[in-house]
């Protein structure tokens, strides 16, 4: 019984390891699909092959294999407990009556027009700008590689196209990252007056980190968040962890 119970969670973990390395088949390759992977397989491994594992736990490899199971127990648990504040932070939604100043944060543009994440940002700030017709919007990023545009004016373009005024919509076309996004906002918000309490379009992962950047230029956040394609959202999570562990040893 114990057996079949171990197969099945190593098959289990294999399953959940292909999952994550799933966008492969579309050209999509980043750090948040391999690490937990590679961690899935790890576990595979360890499931699928008890008596090997018990054996560097008794070898002269025990200080070791202890050690390395200390961290990577100690690594599991903070990444998991960084996701529960990336979740909370997608949560944080703005008062039914709050002046906001939406800000749609760029994303990978396909030619001239924005890629499947991007458009989802672009369709949910349309939303809340087409019921809340006296907000404005910035709309934020800049070209990137194999961008014929601007992300910024991308953004701008598609929501004119679904009927937002132009007049509405201020373009930060410089930017090349969340950082810059807000920091560059920041600016267009102060030279034209508009509200500093910002409303985030973004996938959901990102609002923790965007909400981070945005309290450093001053900023206050709250988050118009999206849900990101069922087959690539489990891996950008995982590499928002990593994003965020980076933005924190750098001192952004």
């Amino acid at each position: 019984m114990k057996k079949a119970l171990r197969i099945a969670a190593a098959v289990v973990c294999l399953g959940l390891a292909a999952f994550f390395l799933l966008p492969l088949t579309i050209g999509t390759v980043h750090i948040g699909m391999l690490y937990p992977a590679a961690l899935l397989l790890l576990a595979a491994l360890g499931l699928l092959f008890p008596a090997a594992v018990g054996r560097l736990f008794t070898g002269k490899l025990r200080p070791f294999a202890i050690a390395f199971s200390a961290v990577l127990g100690a690594a599991v648990a903070c990444i998991l407990a960084v996701c529960l504040l990336i979740g909370a932070a997608a949560n944080n939604a703005p008062a039914a009556d709050e002046d906001v100043t939406v800000v749609v944060l760029g994303c990978q543009v396909r030619g001239d027009r924005s890629g499947v994440m991007l458009r989802s940002r672009i369709e949910t700030a349309y939303e809340y700008l087409a019921a809340h017709p006296d907000a404005l919007c910035v709309a934020t990023g800049g070209k990137g590689s194999g961008e014929n545009i601007a992300e910024g004016e991308c953004i701008r373009r598609e929501l004119v196209e679904l009927g937002i005024a132009n007049e509405r919509i201020f373009v930060e076309d410089q930017s090349v990252n969340t950082a810059e996004n807000m920091a560059f906002s920041a600016r267009i918000i102060a030279e034209n007056g508009l509200c500093p309490t910002i409303l985030v379009a973004s996938d959901n992962f990102h609002q923790l980190r965007a909400s981070i950047f945005a309290e450093r230029v001053g900023l206050d956040a709250r988050a118009l968040g999206c849900e990101s394609p069922w087959y690539l959202a489990a891996g950008y999570w995982a590499r928002e962890v990593m994003a965020l562990a980076a933005a924190y040893i750098r001192g952004y």
